[in-house]
């Protein structure tokens, strides 16, 4: 069942990457998205349904159009690949692939709706340039409703459950119920502080570069971050999940400067070179959601045991 819903999700995102990197082109241009048939970047020509299955078309066709024989971008099957690989991530942050219950179908359209968003800021970022707030301002705003919702219904079913026990139901009488909601509140408080901290370090290093280091976009991208990773649905994670946010921008910044380090050794790149930011903040997101509480209990450890006496 689990490799079914796994291989599900694959292809589901797979087609959902086409459509991805369709919008990922449109919305920099100001065309609708929508209305219109898919096209030859090179011919205009109508694409057939034969040409539009994620890819196995690009391979045969031999990375090329089918009318004018151009070649095409290979951000198609990578955008495609990429995004059926998300989506099954999506499917294991959720736990929709180990249990199919209303709550992870909840879970799975908050982590797909998550990654999509990755996907076309990533797309965007890389081709353009752009991290447009047409993508990142709703995400935003989709973000916090979704951690709003799931905390009250969260509190609601608690207190539904005390209620309706007849031993549990003592604690209603106790601060139980209301030390959860206090801290479930400050929690909630504590990722929105670590997301604004997040976009006030970026404008920052916009202001000390004069704008040459990153700009507005990667400001709003770092706060969506923030509050994506903050907002996870991991249990038993010390200090709430607030520094998972914060995390996911430190490993963003290590692959964009090894990245960056690699490309001027190869003498690809100049000191004096732009390279997009975002795609190392996405990546270091997608490296946080993974496997941010195991980082984050590696490294406590580390500095107790490099503070411990006789160290």
């Amino acid at each position: 069942m689990q490799a079914a819903i796994i291989l599900y999700l694959f292809i589901f995102g797979l087609f959902v990457g086409s459509f991805l990197n369709l919008i990922s082109d449109r919305l920099p241009q100001g065309k609708k998205i929508v209305f219109g048939r898919s096209k030859c970047d090179h011919c205009g020509t109508e694409l057939k349904a034969k040409n539009l299955i994620p890819v196995f078309s690009f391979i045969f066709q031999k990375g090329k159009c089918a009318y004018c024989h151009k070649k095409l971008s290979f951000f198609y099957p990578i955008s495609e690949i990429f995004t059926g690989l998300v989506f099954v991530l999506a499917g294991y942050l959720s736990g929709f692939i180990f249990e199919i219950n209303s709550m992870k179908l909840f879970f799975l359209f908050y982590y797909l709706v998550i990654m999509c968003v990755y996907v076309v800021m990533f797309l965007t970022d890389i081709k353009y340039y752009l991290i447009l707030d047409s993508i990142v301002i709703p995400a935003i705003i989709f973000v916090i409703l979704s951690a709003l919702i799931f905390r009250f219904l969260s509190l609601a079913y608690l207190y539904r459950t005390l209620s309706n026990d007849s031993v549990l139901m003592y604690l209603l009488r106790t601060d139980f119920f209301n030390n959860r909601t206090l801290y479930v509140l400050k929690d909630f408080g504590f990722t929105i502080l670590g997301a604004l901290s997040i976009s006030l370090f970026f404008l920052l290093l916009i202001a000390i570069t004069k704008g040459k280091g990153m700009g507005f976009g990667d400001v709003k991208l770092g706060f969506f971050i923030g509050l994506a990773n903050g907002f996870t649905f991991v249990s038993d994670f010390p200090l709430g999940r607030f520094p998972l946010g914060i995390m996911a921008i430190f490993l963003g910044f290590a692959l964009g400067a090894f990245f960056s380090l690699f490309l001027i050794l190869l003498k690809r790149k100049t000191m004096k070179d732009t390279v997009p930011f975002g795609p190392f903040l996405i990546l270091g997101s997608l490296i946080t959601f993974v496997a941010g509480p195991a980082i984050w209990n590696f490294y406590t450890q580390l500095s107790l045991v490099s503070t411990a006496p006789g160290m």
